[in-house]
């Protein structure tokens, strides 16, 4: 296990994390430590742990709008009918047909 000095919110903290995953960790930490400086520009002190909650909700929020994103992007390779895929099938097709036939007339020049 590995150590990093971390800092939110002006206060320094100690964590534990995997080997390797120092870097990580960082970053995360970083990230926490804009939000809650944003939030309390906009909010004043309020009190550390509720400063921490409501970053918390808010970063939990955009998580789960992430992960509906995600869902709705892979649920519409699925809406793809049988007509709409042989359609771009014979687009594709017929537009290699074409390409094949000019390469052929350029060689017959």
């Amino acid at each position: 296990m590995s150590q990093v000095e971390i800092n939110v919110n002006g206060r320094d903290y100690r964590v534990t994390c995997e080997e390797g995953q120092e870097e990580r960790l960082t970053k995360l930490a970083s990230y926490l430590d804009s939000r809650v400086s944003s939030m309390s520009a906009d909010l004043g002190q309020i009190g550390d742990a509720r400063l921490m909650l409501l970053a918390a909700l808010t970063i939990c929020d955009e998580l789960f709008e992430a992960r509906e994103r995600a869902d709705d992007l892979e649920g519409a390779s699925e809406a793809l009918d049988d007509d709409t895929i042989g359609g771009a099938s014979r687009a594709i097709e017929a537009a290699a047909n074409r390409v094949k036939e000019i390469a052929d007339r350029l060689e017959d020049a």
